[in-house]
C-alpha cells in the first residue's frame, strides 16, 4: 500500500508540474505570481487547519 500511494503521489507531481507549466506558458507573468501567491496561501492555511485538527 506505501509504495502505491508513493506511485500515485508522483504521478499527481508530475502531472500537476506539467499542467503549471503549461498555464504559465498561456498567462502573463502577472498571472504567474498570482497564482504562486495563492498556493502559498493555500498551503499556509493548510498547515495551520492541520496544526489545529492535531491539537484537539
Amino acid at each position: 500500500m506505501n509504495r502505491t500511494l508513493r506511485i500515485a503521489f508522483a504521478l499527481l507531481l508530475v502531472a500537476g508540474v506539467a499542467v503549471h507549466l503549461w498555464i504559465s506558458s498561456r498567462v502573463g507573468l502577472a498571472m504567474v505570481a498570482v497564482g504562486l501567491v495563492v498556493h502559498l496561501a493555500a498551503a499556509l492555511a493548510g498547515r495551520r487547519w492541520l496544526a489545529r485538527s492535531r491539537s484537539r
